[in-house]
Protein backbone atom coordinates (compact mmCIF):
# COMPACT_ATOMS: atom_id res chain seq x y z
CA UNK A 1 0.00 0.00 0.00
CA UNK A 2 1.59 3.28 -1.03
CA UNK A 3 0.36 6.77 -0.28
CA UNK A 4 1.64 10.23 -1.05
CA UNK A 5 3.27 12.04 1.85
CA UNK A 6 0.32 14.42 2.39
CA UNK A 7 -2.43 11.76 2.19
CA UNK A 8 -4.34 10.90 5.37
CA UNK A 9 -3.71 7.52 6.95
CA UNK A 10 -6.32 4.98 5.77
CA UNK A 11 -7.74 3.80 9.11
CA UNK A 12 -10.33 1.03 9.29
CA UNK A 13 -13.78 1.67 10.79
CA UNK A 14 -13.60 1.65 14.58
CA UNK A 15 -9.83 2.21 14.58
CA UNK A 16 -8.66 5.21 16.62
CA UNK A 17 -5.33 6.96 16.78
CA UNK A 18 -3.46 6.43 20.09
CA UNK A 19 0.02 7.81 19.39
CA UNK A 20 2.02 9.30 16.57
CA UNK A 21 5.65 10.29 16.35
CA UNK A 22 8.93 10.26 14.46
CA UNK A 23 12.51 9.14 15.08
CA UNK A 24 14.68 11.44 17.15
CA UNK A 25 17.09 13.20 14.73
CA UNK A 26 20.81 12.55 14.93
CA UNK A 27 23.23 9.69 15.33
CA UNK A 28 22.03 6.85 17.54
CA UNK A 29 25.03 4.52 17.40
CA UNK A 30 27.61 7.24 17.78
CA UNK A 31 30.74 5.13 18.28
CA UNK A 32 30.06 2.94 15.24
CA UNK A 33 29.05 5.93 13.12
CA UNK A 34 32.14 7.98 13.98
CA UNK A 35 34.39 4.94 13.51
CA UNK A 36 33.00 4.38 10.01
CA UNK A 37 33.28 8.08 9.19
CA UNK A 38 36.93 8.14 10.33
CA UNK A 39 37.61 4.92 8.42
CA UNK A 40 36.14 6.41 5.23
CA UNK A 41 37.90 9.77 5.48
CA UNK A 42 41.30 8.57 4.14
CA UNK A 43 39.58 6.90 1.18
CA UNK A 44 37.75 10.14 0.41
CA UNK A 45 40.87 12.31 0.73
CA UNK A 46 43.08 9.98 -1.35
CA UNK A 47 40.39 9.48 -3.99
CA UNK A 48 39.72 13.20 -4.42
CA UNK A 49 43.45 14.04 -4.36
CA UNK A 50 44.25 11.41 -7.01
CA UNK A 51 41.38 12.62 -9.17
CA UNK A 52 42.53 16.24 -9.16
CA UNK A 53 46.19 15.25 -9.52
CA UNK A 54 45.42 13.24 -12.66
CA UNK A 55 43.14 16.03 -13.87
CA UNK A 56 46.12 18.41 -13.64
CA UNK A 57 48.47 15.93 -15.33
CA UNK A 58 46.22 15.20 -18.31
CA UNK A 59 46.67 18.56 -20.15
CA UNK A 60 50.44 18.36 -19.56
CA UNK A 61 50.74 14.89 -21.08
CA UNK A 62 53.56 14.87 -23.65
CA UNK A 63 52.43 11.67 -25.36
CA UNK A 64 49.35 9.51 -25.82
CA UNK A 65 50.45 6.91 -23.18
CA UNK A 66 51.00 9.69 -20.63
CA UNK A 67 47.48 10.99 -21.29
CA UNK A 68 46.13 7.45 -21.01
CA UNK A 69 47.90 6.98 -17.68
CA UNK A 70 46.32 10.19 -16.39
CA UNK A 71 42.87 8.99 -17.49
CA UNK A 72 43.39 5.54 -15.91
CA UNK A 73 44.51 7.17 -12.66
CA UNK A 74 41.45 9.41 -12.78
CA UNK A 75 39.16 6.41 -13.28
CA UNK A 76 41.03 4.48 -10.57
CA UNK A 77 40.45 7.29 -8.07
CA UNK A 78 36.66 7.43 -8.52
CA UNK A 79 35.76 4.21 -6.62
CA UNK A 80 37.99 5.28 -3.71
CA UNK A 81 36.39 8.72 -3.56
CA UNK A 82 32.90 7.21 -3.84
CA UNK A 83 33.54 4.65 -1.09
CA UNK A 84 35.05 7.29 1.18
CA UNK A 85 32.19 9.69 0.48
CA UNK A 86 29.65 6.96 1.23
CA UNK A 87 31.27 6.14 4.58
CA UNK A 88 31.97 9.75 5.53
CA UNK A 89 28.88 11.60 4.30
CA UNK A 90 26.35 8.75 4.19
CA UNK A 91 25.58 8.68 7.93
CA UNK A 92 24.97 12.44 7.95
CA UNK A 93 22.54 12.21 5.03
CA UNK A 94 20.81 9.17 6.52
CA UNK A 95 20.38 10.82 9.94
CA UNK A 96 18.69 13.84 8.36
CA UNK A 97 16.53 11.83 5.95
CA UNK A 98 15.35 9.33 8.55
CA UNK A 99 14.05 11.98 10.93
CA UNK A 100 12.40 13.86 8.07
CA UNK A 101 10.89 11.00 6.05
CA UNK A 102 9.66 8.44 8.61
CA UNK A 103 6.52 8.73 10.70
CA UNK A 104 5.11 6.24 13.17
CA UNK A 105 1.43 5.83 14.04
CA UNK A 106 -0.12 3.56 16.65
CA UNK A 107 -3.84 2.84 16.55
CA UNK A 108 -6.12 0.54 18.50
CA UNK A 109 -5.51 -2.24 15.95
CA UNK A 110 -2.11 -1.77 14.32
CA UNK A 111 1.28 -0.11 14.22
CA UNK A 112 1.97 1.89 11.04
CA UNK A 113 5.43 2.74 9.75
CA UNK A 114 5.07 5.45 7.11
CA UNK A 115 8.02 6.20 4.87
CA UNK A 116 7.66 9.38 2.84
CA UNK A 117 9.98 10.82 0.25
CA UNK A 118 11.06 9.38 -3.07
CA UNK A 119 9.45 5.94 -2.65
CA UNK A 120 6.58 6.38 -0.18
CA UNK A 121 5.26 3.26 1.52
CA UNK A 122 2.99 2.42 4.45
CA UNK A 123 3.75 -0.78 6.39
CA UNK A 124 1.10 -2.12 8.74
CA UNK A 125 1.84 -4.46 11.65
CA UNK A 126 -1.32 -5.71 13.42
CA UNK A 127 -1.34 -5.70 17.23
CA UNK A 128 -2.29 -9.22 18.33
CA UNK A 129 -1.77 -11.16 21.57
CA UNK A 130 0.93 -13.12 19.70
CA UNK A 131 2.74 -9.99 18.45
CA UNK A 132 6.45 -10.17 19.28
CA UNK A 133 6.92 -7.06 21.42
CA UNK A 134 10.32 -5.84 22.56
CA UNK A 135 11.61 -2.62 24.13
CA UNK A 136 15.23 -1.68 23.47
CA UNK A 137 16.73 1.27 25.34
CA UNK A 138 19.28 3.55 23.71
CA UNK A 139 21.34 6.48 24.96
CA UNK A 140 19.13 9.15 23.38
CA UNK A 141 16.01 7.24 22.33
CA UNK A 142 14.45 3.82 22.54
CA UNK A 143 13.08 1.34 20.03
CA UNK A 144 9.85 -0.63 20.26
CA UNK A 145 9.91 -3.72 18.05
CA UNK A 146 6.42 -4.91 17.04
CA UNK A 147 7.37 -7.46 14.42
CA UNK A 148 9.98 -10.19 14.47
CA UNK A 149 10.52 -12.98 11.96
CA UNK A 150 13.25 -15.61 11.63
CA UNK A 151 14.33 -16.19 8.05
CA UNK A 152 17.24 -17.53 6.08
CA UNK A 153 19.54 -15.27 4.09
CA UNK A 154 21.15 -16.06 0.73
CA UNK A 155 23.88 -18.11 2.45
CA UNK A 156 21.32 -20.23 4.29
CA UNK A 157 22.13 -18.68 7.68
CA UNK A 158 19.20 -18.11 10.03
CA UNK A 159 18.65 -14.50 11.07
CA UNK A 160 15.98 -12.35 12.69
CA UNK A 161 14.28 -9.49 10.87
CA UNK A 162 12.68 -6.88 13.12
CA UNK A 163 10.40 -3.93 12.42
CA UNK A 164 8.90 -1.29 14.64
CA UNK A 165 9.22 2.22 15.98
CA UNK A 166 12.96 2.88 15.91
CA UNK A 167 14.71 5.60 17.94
CA UNK A 168 11.64 7.28 19.42
CA UNK A 169 11.69 9.53 22.47
CA UNK A 170 8.57 8.00 24.09
CA UNK A 171 9.59 4.35 23.69
CA UNK A 172 8.55 3.19 27.16
CA UNK A 173 5.15 4.91 26.90
CA UNK A 174 4.47 3.35 23.48
CA UNK A 175 5.61 -0.07 24.72
CA UNK A 176 3.12 0.09 27.62
CA UNK A 177 0.28 1.19 25.30
CA UNK A 178 0.96 -1.74 22.95
CA UNK A 179 1.22 -4.19 25.83
CA UNK A 180 -2.17 -3.00 27.11
CA UNK A 181 -3.60 -3.37 23.61
CA UNK A 182 -2.37 -6.96 23.40
CA UNK A 183 -4.50 -7.85 26.40
CA UNK A 184 -7.61 -6.29 24.81
CA UNK A 185 -7.32 -7.75 21.27
CA UNK A 186 -8.77 -11.08 20.32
Amino acid sequence: MTAPSDAPLPLRPGETLLWEGAPVPGFHQRRLTFFLMLFGLPFLIVGVALFFYSLLLYPQAASLPDGGNALVTMAFSLPFAAFGGFLTLGPIIEARATARDIRYVLTTRAAYVIRQGRFPVVRVYPILPSTALELEYGSRAGTVWVHSRRERDSDGDLGTTKAGFENIAEAEKVFLIIRDLQGKTE
